[in-house]
């Protein structure tokens, strides 16, 4: 739907609701930060309307019908400037091996600068699924707001511009392996050292990144080796790199894992990476020195001894939780395993704890890197972890040899300190309990086979917005939903694209809480707009004590009902503007929560008949739920001068109850037209 949609905040006396408003946390890169956890610590929108959205490939069309591309994550600076990759043709059916980097206000969408890179993709398809173009945010001290921006280039060098939040800047060129004079003079011969995973950078400014080298180069380029990890401070140009070979862990290892982006510890002396190329294996280098202090193979928990996957088609990366433990997200041996595994290792590489136990692991992992879920999100968890791991939950119908792959599709929140309860569906191996489970909500509805088979969930990382205890999460059904911890339900499903197979994308979030999806290769921006004013009312009917609040997206504020022992009232009014071109429906949503025995009915007010017109009624009770109402017939009517629309919630508390004082909640308000 791509109508204009508005939402108001409110809540009546409600004990426990959170105070909201803008927070200025940037989502930097990969999974938010340089840790690949995924958290939000300000306070989402919720996902009410598109506020605008832009294309990132100029021809969808080229993967014909599954989108098997890994698009770069978007990113947004602590100044709310957007920035993301952009895959490009300088005709329709020419070269698709073309990258651009774009920045937009968040707030309007409208483009701020760009600039074209000469990066070539590590895999391009239809070679294989193309790769994701690297690209982060980086601390810039002296530039405007303190924010960079670094994208890859030719031959394993990076574009640096200085500011991502002003228009003019001039970007430049950093080479990690030779100097820029020697790069100019022989940038052909030097073009098949690629980046091969995404760059990740520390508090400092630097940027790491895994690189391979695709094909014979000069014999001065012989150090590189197959491939490696290389360091570049992008504020003095200092850079560094290891070979794999230089590792000294496995000869038979050739180059890091494809799309696995480096994590860095929190105190920035540590980065964790993924290699692969012969037995696969996870390294813990020093960051000044990129010297291995720890390794590990990546191996299959349900085999003995058998390699796991860290496969092309992959775009898992480590990730590091709050208590430094590592997971990573793996393919089963000789596709054995579908589902792959979430590995988990403590600070040191170690896959035992202290008493001789092999750490949980989680049940599904290929493709997808864990984000961290703070056990106080989950108020149904009575276990002893701090923290939790959400994950792609899948459940594959391939037709295959596995009889339990019935397409059953889920996300997971997973207890990453117990394996006591759940046991893997096709190995019978302990895995990461489940603590929470969501189905796919859409059926597939073409296979006879598998009538439960689900839209598979369409990511590889996630926002979790710790604030209102929830996870921003996109399906392949061409829905970006929010999943609520408290009521393990989908409490908000905006549609964006038609059901689409695609490779897996992250969700993020911004300072102003917009979240951010993509799907069907298009960045959808998603939030809501603010109401001019509220009105509460409180009283008999609905007259009595009326108190204006002039209310700023995300405010909120409290009344209570009167206690008497006629029908006691709860009144809240929102008034919004709107932009509809011919609309043809008007959708008033909100979710409420009251004393049990109210009544609840939502109001628009006819400019026609100069009367607030009851649009639904419902039963309200202690719990939260949704109260939903649309019209679609006579919508102009609804809608005044500038697009004016006011719409009001009441409950009421009927008389045979006796009296009693009660409070309504009310946590958001949307209305909108197509």
């Amino acid at each position: 739907m791509l109508g204009m949609i508005l939402r108001s905040l409110a809540s009546l006396a409600f004990t426990g609701l959170l105070a909201v408003g803008a927070f200025a946390q940037g989502w930097l890169g990969y999974g938010g930060n340089a840790q690949h956890s995924g958290l939000y610590t300000g306070t989402s929108q919720t996902a009410a309307l598109i506020k605008w959205s832009a294309s990132i490939d100029d021809d969808r069309a080229y993967y014909g019908g599954d989108v098997l591309a890994h698009y770069a994550a978007p990113m947004v600076t602590p100044s709310n400037t957007v920035v993301y990759g952009y895959r490009f043709t300088t005709q329709q059916g020419s070269n698709h091996d073309n990258w651009r980097v774009m920045a937009r206000n968040g707030t309007t969408g409208a483009v701020t600068w760009q600039f074209d890179t000469d990066y070539s993709a590590a895999l391009i398809w239809p070679n294989d699924w193309t790769s994701v173009f690297p690209v982060t945010l980086y601390q810039a001290p002296g530039s405007a707001n303190g924010r960079g921006v670094a994208a890859a280039a030719l031959g394993g060098s990076i574009m640096v511009r200085t500011s991502a939040d002003t228009a003019v800047g001039t970007p430049k060129r950093l080479v990690f392996y030779t100097t820029l004079a020697d790069f100019n003079a022989n940038s052909a011969a030097y073009a098949p050292v690629k980046i091969n995973t995404p760059l990740t950078a520390d508090a400092s400014g630097n940027v790491y990144f895994g690189y391979e080298v695709t094909g014979n180069v000069p014999t001065n380029l012989a150090s590189l080796g197959t491939g490696g990890y290389a360091k570049v401070n992008v504020n003095t140009g200092v850079s560094s790199f290891k070979s794999v070979a230089a590792l000294n862990l496995d000869q038979s290892l050739s180059r890091p894992a494809m799309n696995a982006a480096p994590a860095i510890t929190v105190d920035g002396k540590y980065i964790y990476v993924a290699i692969t190329g012969g037995n696969p294996m996870m390294a813990k280098l020093d960051s000044k020195t990129l010297m291995p202090t720890a390794s590990a193979r990546v191996l299959d928990p349900s085999m003995t001894g058998a390699s796991a996957g860290l496969i092309n088609e992959s775009s898992a990366s480590p990730m590091i939780g709050t208590d430094g433990h590592v997971f990573m997200g793996v393919f089963g041996n000789s596709w054995r395993e579908s589902h792959g595994w979430m590995l988990q290792w403590d600070s040191n590489l170690k896959q035992l704890d202290a008493k001789g136990k092999r750490f949980p692991v989680g049940a599904f992992g290929w493709d997808d890197t864990g984000s961290v879920v703070p056990a106080t999100m989950v108020p149904s968890y009575k276990g002893t972890s701090k923290y939790l791991i959400l994950t792609k939950y899948n459940n594959y119908d391939d037709n295959g040899g596995d009889a339990g792959a019935d397409g059953s599709n889920k996300v997971a929140v997973l207890d990453p300190g117990s394996d006591s309860i759940s046991k893997d569906r096709q190995s019978g191996i302990p895995v990461m309990n489940e603590v929470l489970t969501v189905l796919g909500p859409t059926l597939i509805n073409n296979d006879s086979n598998h009538p439960n088979a689900r839209n598979e969930w369409c990511i590889n990382s996630v926002a979790v917005d710790v604030a209102r205890k929830s996870a921003i999460i996109n399906s392949e059904d061409g829905h970006m939903y929010r999943w609520s911890f408290v009521t393990n339900t989908l409490t908000e499903g905006l549609n964006l694209q038609p059901a689409t197979g695609e490779a897996y994308t992250e969700t993020a979030i911004g300072p102003d809480g917009q979240s951010y999806a993509i799907n069907n290769s298009i960045l959808f921006a998603l939030g809501t707009n603010k109401a001019t004013a509220t009105i509460a009312s409180k009283g008999s009917g609905v007259s009595g004590n009326a108190q204006n609040t002039w209310y700023l997206d995300g405010s909120s504020y409290k009344i209570g009902s009167v206690s008497q022992p006629a029908g006691q009232t709860v009144l809240v009014e929102a008034d919004f503007t709107i932009q509809a071109s011919n609309p043809t429906s008007l959708n008033v949503v909100s979710t409420v929560s009251a004393l049990n025995g109210v009544s609840g009915t939502l109001y628009v007010y006819n400019n026609t008949t100069k009367k607030f017109d009851a649009i639904g009624s419902q039963a309200l009770s202690t719990t939260l739920g949704a109260f939903n109402a649309t019209i679609t017939s006579n919508v102009g009517n609804y809608i005044g001068t500038g697009g004016k629309v006011k719409v009001q919630i009441g409950g009421v508390l009927p008389p045979a109850i006796g009296k009693a004082k009660f409070t309504l909640a009310i946590d958001h308000v949307t209305c909108g037209a197509n």
